[in-house]
């Protein structure tokens, strides 16, 4: 099947609005590229929950701290239009830019982006807020499918979407994994495999240290990272009985959550 790739922020939203005419279900999946088998779940979930898929990809400036972040993050143009071509969506949606050069208007939300990423991140939930909003302005979905690896953005988009009044369903779709537990993201792709192996590791303890459910979560975490030497933890945090942490791994920031004394 032949997906139609779009540029022009324009040209997708003239494309939904007649989709919409022609009273067809639209549903978003919105990414910053680099996809992977995760991405090909959200599409494939998107497909049951609509007659028409778009795919995001869109590297948004907004929501990173520091440049040489957003430079060094991984871009794979050519297999992301081949993934989302094997996966039956109907557009990849690729735009140069959604920001005008002297852009002014933000969205921010300020209850669920606080704590974990929202504190050590500044700025950060208000970048994707913002381009989420732009986002579904353009491609009017009437669902949008997120990955729950990235609890707290799930929380914080469903937050924005009730406040503010969009007509979109949220729907999430659980973490998918590796074997050895590392929750599958495109940042995997930074890592050396040296690394990845630490990675593994590190995604191992969270859940070993969840397992033993909330009282003892925090302390067992901490000791599980002592052997861990090419792992330096960012945070760990008990969220309404999950375990939350983020830690660096030869320069690349994974985040990871884990339902303390369950399985998953």
């Amino acid at each position: 099947m032949a997906v139609k790739i779009m540029t022009k922020p324009a040209q997708m939203q003239k494309m939904s609005q007649a989709w919409k005419r022609q009273g067809r279900r639209v549903v978003l999946v919105p990414t910053m590229g680099a996809l992977h088998q995760g991405h090909l779940a959200l599409i494939r979930r998107a497909k049951k929950l609509g007659d028409r898929v778009v795919v995001s990809s869109y590297v948004n400036p907004a929501q990173f701290n520091s440049g040489r972040d957003l430079k060094k993050y991984p871009r794979c143009a050519a297999a992301d239009a081949a993934l989302v071509r094997r996966a039956g969506a109907d557009v990849l949606f690729r735009p140069a830019g959604l920001y005008a050069k002297n852009s002014s208007t933000w969205v921010e939300e300020t209850d669920c982006s606080r704590g974990r990423c929202g504190d050590r991140r500044p700025g950060h939930f208000r970048g994707v807020a913002t381009v989420v909003a732009k986002l579904f302005h353009l491609v009017q979905p009437g669902a949008a499918v997120f990955g729950e690896k990235d609890h707290q953005q799930c929380l914080v988009i469903e937050r924005m979407t009730r406040d503010l009044h969009f007509p979109v369903r949220i729907v999430r779709h659980p973490t998918l994994r590796e074997r050895d537990g590392l929750p599958l993201s495109s940042r995997n792709l930074r890592l050396s495999p040296r690394n990845r192996k630490w990675a593994g590791a590190w995604a191992q303890a969270l859940r070993q240290a969840a397992s033993l459910g909330p009282r003892r979560a925090l302390g067992a975490y901490r000791k599980l990272l002592r052997p861990l030497r090419s792992v330096r933890p960012e945070y760990v945090e008990l969220v309404k009985g999950n375990l939350h942490a983020a830690a660096w791994i030869g320069g690349v920031r994974l985040i990871d959550h884990r339902r303390c004394g369950g399985s998953r």
